[in-house]
């Protein structure tokens, strides 16, 4: 009888033991996986605040061969619709960083018969009173262009990966180049939802406008 209740409370110690060692483990499973569970959230919070840059081109563009370029507009063709978030410091930083991240890439800014045209938009909210088709030319929505006064009017070329500007997230920085002899777009490079500040000084516009004209291909 002495020796089956030592063997009984041997049983019952070596239970209670993997008991707590099994809590133990629980315990650092349930932590582990609470801190990993952590590592994730903070990753996705720093993912939202990536910006992401992307460049679509028309078949047989031959980029390569662009040497000069002038602006597809170089005055506004319609009087502009400003809105309160429009700022024409904006405007004028944006076409100065354009201006010398391509004279950087060996560009020449002509005044006549340019290898290439270039234009620039802006994705932005749009006003429910201004949303109307006939406010627009044929593949444009209301953008910061618009805003502008500037009116694009080019085709697309059915380029893979195409979309309109007002499809963009808001704030989307968008550089796109033109073929001077059919009027087609060949090139267009954008950054998603990068200018989120309309009154932006000139540096944080002219990185936004290097990450775009990084997509052009060296020559």
């Amino acid at each position: 009888m002495k020796t089956g209740c030592i063997t009984f409370y041997k049983v019952f110690a070596v239970q209670t033991q993997i008991r707590k060692i099994t809590m133990k483990n629980s315990n650092i499973y349930f932590t582990g996986a609470a801190f990993l569970m952590v590592l994730l959230l903070s990753a996705c919070v720093v993912a939202s605040g990536v910006v992401h840059t992307n460049a679509v081109v028309a078949p047989n563009a031959g980029l390569n061969k662009y040497k000069t370029y002038a602006w597809y507009q170089e005055q506004a063709q319609a009087q502009p619709s400003y809105d309160k978030g429009f700022s024409p410091n904006l405007d004028k930083h944006i076409r100065q960083a354009i201006e010398e991240e391509l004279r950087e890439k060996g560009f020449e800014k002509v005044t006549s018969r340019p290898d290439i045209l270039v234009a620039y938009d802006m994705s932005v909210s749009v006003p429910e009173e201004k949303d109307k088709p006939e406010n627009f030319s044929p593949g444009f929505g209301y953008s910061y262009a618009y805003m502008a006064g500037y009116r694009y009017n080019y085709s697309n070329s059915y380029i893979t990966g195409y979309r309109n500007v007002d499809l963009f997230k808001q704030g989307t920085l968008i550089i796109d180049l033109v073929n001077p002899v059919n009027n087609q777009l060949v090139w267009r490079a954008w950054t998603e939802g990068a200018i989120t500040k309309f009154d932006s000084g000139y540096k944080p516009v002219q990185k936004q406008v290097e990450a775009v004209l990084n997509k052009y291909p060296n020559r």
